[in-house]
């Protein structure tokens, strides 16, 4: 079958420049990720021809206007099909049907697809027609991620054999996709690509009163809802006050369907002097949270990645890191932090109390929390990012060119007999 579209190949042999390459990221929603913003402004530094396509979009956020292209497209939601259980909705997303015609209009040459929605599975549908690159962005894996179905773990295996390649936050997360789904490990690649920016963590002048806190601060960054654990700090914190230990403050950065609950949990236990809800809080004037607090706790439990775990390390806080967080690949216990397990109210208050006892532990721990972070920015996400684009691209076409040249073999061949 001969391809009447632009080949590629041909494009890259007559300029050799990625600003010859088309690239199209793929996101269902990016409802409250900001964080990526400062990644895609960094690859479209680097591939100017990037498109980003989703379904829910926030708006740019200061200092980020117009620094990468970007598509709305109207349509998407979630459909139930099983009723919800606990943290976990059993359904799928629907996919907008004009992501073919607006992948069709852009052309990409590669695409980076999140996760196995039917977005992806449009990814891959373009890519049969098109003879073009699809790399699987995984976010990491939890419990909810992952499911027990084996038919879902079927078709995930199905579209990850057509992908090009995967890329994912954590080892977790490219473990799953390489023993669990098939891939194959040169085509995989593990970074930190949700990273935090602080320049737009601090872009909003606003900040907090501190003289109402009691230290050592504990912050809680995430919205208040049953996955992200809330409740299992406000235990640790009762079972700290029953043991008589007072000075410190525990504050709640977020807002969600349990706010009432949390509210009416500070006042049942008679911890106002303590625990504090700040209710939402934008996104811009977050660094003024982590610059106020001396611990930062994430008792998660369900997370693929929890960005939040590296905001505070970028403000060179250490982290009490629940460890059914993706996240926990940043922490290492005694280093810059501990590891817990949030459905043991009694083990996260025991590490609590050893930064309320050793008020200097906090500053030393953070010292290598920030110094942790150092490589994990979102320029260098980017260009994570763009190697791996580039890799595919050149990997496929080694390919192409060897096939070719196997042919062409087997026609002299066959020319000789």
């Amino acid at each position: 079958m001969v391809s009447t579209f632009p080949d590629m190949d041909e494009r890259l042999d007559n300029s050799g420049a990625r600003e010859a390459v088309r690239v199209a990221w793929l996101f269902p929603s990016l409802a409250r990720a900001y964080y990526w913003q400062p990644v895609f402004k960094e690859f479209a530094a680097r591939f100017p021809r990037t498109a980003v396509f989703t379904s829910i979009w926030p708006g740019f956020a200061p200092g980020f206007e117009n620094t990468f292209e970007f598509h709305v497209l109207p349509g998407m939601r979630y459909i139930d099909v099983k009723k919800q259980v606990r943290d976990s909705r059993r359904g799928f997303i629907w996919t907008p049907p004009s992501i073919l015609r607006e992948l069709a209009v852009f052309d990409p040459d590669v695409i980076f697809s999140a996760g196995f929605s039917g977005w992806t599975l449009a990814a891959l549908l373009f890519k049969c027609f098109r003879r073009r690159r699809v790399i699987i962005y995984w976010e990491g894996c939890s419990a909810q991620s992952i499911g027990s179905s084996r038919i879902k773990r079927g078709l995930r295996r199905c579209i990850a054999s057509f992908a090009d390649a995967g890329v994912s936050n954590s080892e977790e997360g490219t473990r799953y996709l390489r023993e669990v789904l098939g891939m194959s490990q040169h085509s995989l690649r593990r970074h930190p690509f949700q990273v935090p920016d602080l320049s737009l963590l601090d872009s909003d002048a606003g900040g907090i009163c501190q003289a109402e806190f009691k230290h050592p601060v504990f912050l809680y960054v995430g919205s208040i809802s049953p996955r992200k654990g809330w409740n299992y700090l406000l235990d640790a914190t009762r079972l700290l006050v029953s043991q008589g230990i007072k000075e410190f403050s525990v504050l709640f950065a977020g807002a969600g369907e349990q706010d009432d609950e949390l509210r009416a949990a500070i006042k049942t236990y008679q911890l106002d002097n303590i625990v504090h809800q700040a209710g939402a809080v934008p996104y811009q004037r977050l660094g003024s949270y982590y610059r106020s607090a001396d611990v930062f706790i994430s008792p998660s439990r369900a997370d693929t990645w929890g960005v939040a775990v590296l905001e505070a390390m970028a403000f060179g806080k250490p982290v009490l890191c629940s460890k059914y967080a993706g996240s926990r690949e940043m922490v290492t216990p005694g280093e810059n932090g501990f590891i817990f397990d949030p459905f043991d109210p009694l083990q996260l208050a025991d590490y609590m109390a050893k930064f309320i006892r050793d008020q200097s532990l906090a500053a030393r721990l953070g010292a290598r929390s920030l110094g942790k972070m150092a490589g994990y920015t979102p320029s260098r996400a980017a260009e994570v990012l763009a190697d791996v684009a580039l890799q595919t691209i050149e990997r496929k076409r080694h390919h192409s060119h060897s096939e070719s040249h196997r042919e062409s073999l087997q026609r002299s061949a066959a020319g000789e007999t």
